[in-house]
């Protein structure tokens, strides 16, 4: 099956099978997107050395942990349950369920594990690095190896034998081939148009997976109930936005309205988008995913067609954070009579617009893109100036930034901060009496 960049999960879904963890989008986009079928117990705890996010679509599932703080996750329709790198998790299907795994584009080090439920104990385990070997190989080929050696299923502390693993209902050699088969051909038309993908760099002798961080446990987070409590249209799921970090966001409209307003945005790493419902609009549709342009239009561009009305649109937009690069973001104004560039604002992905009156991190920051867009939209509306074209002349409306929420986010989280500040204030003069 080719890989695109547009794919609608639950037609593609019919094609899939029980953790097949198939590659959904194209070469060089990260996150990357793994989709499965799942209506058995995963035979094995995963672990990736890197953070992942697992998204319920259809179906319900539990998802267990080991070496962790939380045991379990009952997960339904508009789950998002993250998984700090290092943590062994499987998924335990109630219903017949369709799951999105979001991965790094380049995962590193992976590993199945196996516990004795009694004890709780580690029985065995077997790594890879995934630029070596595709983890449907290493899932087959660890499987193998755990039905054929008694060690492998004997747990020390216990003596219990595990059983044999049914590999019947997997398809991970075929699976396995079909990645090959795709990846082959992009790499084909990309050197057709004179790109060379970087190759792949395995380490060599793979080293362990580190332990969980500890300042990460596994959350999980329903995008609907999310939704409709959050202050702004980006709300962050989850409070984890460091480097490596998956950062969902997600985003719930109503009716359509013709004062969205019209800008540009500029992001350094993609930003995948996969809708969760909509109703009385042909697009987006349930389920669809896309990966766009790091520099796109957001909202209604003047004088275009108006798109199809629509009485609800859910989406979660999810970007994971650079690790060892520069991340930065622009927020773009245009002329609406002749499209010139009116003013633009650049800015670091991690830097918070304004005062922080107190000690911060950035679990309470939050976001700063949501921040940097009202700071964007308010200096684009503070004087006249920046909204008059210098190319024709046309003096341009302010922007309609309210609906957005921005500025509701970026104030509240100036309040969080000086409200921690006064808090631990009270606790220190407290502890000193």
């Amino acid at each position: 099956m080719p890989r695109k960049n547009r794919f609608n999960a639950f037609q593609e879904a019919a094609a899939r099978g029980a953790y097949d963890e198939f590659p959904m989008l194209e070469l060089g986009i990260d996150p990357q997107l793994h989709l499965s079928r799942n209506n058995i117990a995963q035979p094995f705890f995963l672990i990736c050395e890197q953070d992942s996010m697992i998204a319920q679509l259809s179906g319900a599932a539990r998802i267990e942990f080991r070496d962790s703080s939380v045991g379990y996750f009952d997960a339904g329709i508009g789950d998002f349950v993250y998984v700090p790198g290092g943590t062994p998790h499987r998924i335990v299907p109630k219903s017949d369920s369709v799951h999105i795994r979001y991965k790094a584009e380049h995962p590193g080090l992976e590993a199945v594990a196996w516990f004795d439920e009694r004890s709780g104990e580690e029985v065995s385990r077997v790594t890879w690095d995934c630029a070596d070997e595709l983890p449907q190989e290493a899932y087959l080929r660890a499987c193998r190896a755990f039905n054929a050696t008694p060690a492998m299923r004997t747990c020390k502390a216990t003596g219990t034998i595990l059983p044999e693993i049914d590999l019947t209902p997997f398809r991970w050699e075929a699976v396995a081939n079909e990645i090959k088969a795709a990846e082959a051909g992009e790499q084909e038309r990309a050197r057709r148009k004179g790109v060379t993908p970087p190759p792949r760099k395995p380490r060599g002798d793979a080293p362990a997976i580190a332990r969980p961080a500890a300042d990460k446990a596994p959350l999980k987070a329903n995008a609907y109930a999310h939704a409709r409590m959050a202050p702004t249209a980006l709300a962050p799921l989850f409070p984890y936005f460091t480097p490596g970090s998956m950062v969902p966001c997600a985003i719930m409209q109503g009716p359509k309205r013709n004062d969205r307003g019209y800008f540009i945005h500029r992001n350094t790493v993609q930003e995948v988008n996969l809708c969760l419902g909509t109703e009385g609009a042909p697009f987006p549709v349930p389920g669809l995913v896309a990966v766009g342009p790091l520099t796109h239009p957001v909202g209604d561009k003047p004088g275009q067609p108006p798109g199809a009305a629509y009485s609800v649109m859910m989406l979660v937009i999810t970007q994971r954070q650079a690790v060892d690069v520069p991340q930065n973001e622009s927020t773009i104004f245009h002329c609406e009579k002749c499209d010139a560039e009116l003013f633009r604002r650049d800015y670091d992905a991690y830097d918070f617009p304004g005062a922080l009156e107190g000690p911060s991190d950035s679990q309470i920051i939050g976001l700063p893109t949501i921040s940097q867009s009202a700071a964007s939209a308010l200096a684009f509306n503070e004087s006249t100036e920046p909204r008059t074209c210098k190319s024709c002349g046309h003096l341009n409306p302010p922007f309609p930034h309210e609906p957005w929420g921005w500025e509701d986010y970026r104030l509240r989280t100036q309040w969080a901060v000086k409200a921690r500040k006064t808090m631990i204030e009270t606790a220190a003069a407290l502890t000193t009496r």
